[in-house]
């Protein structure tokens, strides 16, 4: 069955993209030109510059070193990025340049210089309204929805297989009881449920990730009490009842198993839908808090411009959404094929 997954046009096409995305947020910072925590290096004189502009800056000397890990979590001993206007002139050990925030000429000894002294910025994507580098930002903003996205989908499938195998094995009262608890979660949008857990919880990476987990379990659960309660009374789970092997084994090693398949389905859309959630509560502003780069946070902030001669400030995080989303939905449809 792998041979045929991995033969399929979709799941290779959709398998490509995400390996591409999750390289991306793996190197993180270690590829970005801002390498500023949450890439959030503000200058307002750099501010709506236009795809492929390049600046000139000056780096002052490190507050403190590099860490060896600064790649996860950002660097955060960088000197202040002066904007340089014009040419940058050596006079002996004296660098001087007239400042475009200030228009002043100003001057520095090479004691006070990072190593790189002058350097030259590129911004492919452009930058946004505080100056911040787009592509340094989605790139960062990409580990957001990944993480978000997996840990949610693994809490997600958590919880519905629990409460699908107990409903479906036991039957009786416990399954009347979970069966109502299913029907009341699904009556409510996934969205609005989200919301509503959101507003409870509160800003922040871990209260987006419990409620988009808690948002999409529901599907989870359905599907697999209805496999649980054909599989039950297979010979196989026969044959193990009279062995004299416990619920739990039986389970475990019995009936989830069996499950793979479906499972396997499910969690890839509830990636994709967890991903969606995670943009759709950043963009209502219930999402991680600000100045995470998140892309619903940035489709937010640059919502304004899409009537404006920059719209691609909110069309970039936007196309990042929709191209990952549908690179998962393209692998969920290949191993519903190669399934069925």
């Amino acid at each position: 069955m792998l041979k045929k997954l991995l033969r399929h046009r979709y799941f290779q096409i959709g398998a490509l993209i995400c390996g591409c995305f999750l390289l991306i947020s793996i190197l993180g910072y270690g590829i970005t030109q801002d390498s500023s925590p949450q890439a959030n290096r503000l200058m307002p004189e750099w501010a709506q510059l236009g795809p492929g502009s390049t600046k000139t800056g000056v780096q002052l000397k490190r507050v403190n070193e590099r860490q060896f890990w600064y790649w996860l979590r950002g660097d955060e001993g960088q000197g202040a990025l002066l904007s340089v206007k014009g040419e940058a002139v050596w006079s002996g050990d004296t660098l001087r340049f007239k400042s475009e925030k200030s228009d002043m000429m100003l001057a520095f000894d090479r004691a006070e210089l990072e190593s790189g002294q002058v350097e030259r910025f590129h911004f492919y994507l452009g930058t946004d309204n505080f100056g911040r580098d787009i592509l340094s930002r989605l790139i960062i903003g990409a580990r957001i929805s990944l993480s978000i996205g997996f840990l949610a989908m693994l809490l997600s499938i958590f919880i519905g297989v629990a409460v699908g195998l107990v409903a479906g094995y036991f039957g009786g009262v416990v399954d009347a009881v979970l069966s109502w608890l299913i029907t009341v979660f699904w009556s409510i949008p996934t969205l609005l449920l989200a919301l509503g857990l959101s507003v409870y919880l509160g800003k922040g990476y871990y209260q987006v990730l419990i409620a988009t987990g808690l948002s999409t379990w529901v599907e989870v659960a359905r599907i697999v009490r209805g496999q649980t309660l054909q599989l039950k009374n297979q010979e196989f789970v026969l044959f193990a009842k009279i062995t004299g092997f416990s619920n739990t084994r039986i389970l475990l090693n019995h009936i989830l198993p069996n499950l793979t398949g479906s499972l396997t389905v499910l969690a890839t859309t509830n990636f994709a839908a967890a991903i969606l959630l995670e943009a759709g509560l950043g963009f209502l502003g219930l999402g991680v808090a600000p100045p995470t780069a998140s892309w619903g946070i940035m489709v937010k902030e640059n919502l304004g411009y899409l009537v404006l001669d920059q719209a691609y400030l909110a069309i970039i995080p936007g196309l990042a959404i929709m191209v990952l989303v549908m690179a998962f939905n393209l692998m969920a449809m290949g191993i519903r094929e190669v399934l069925e």
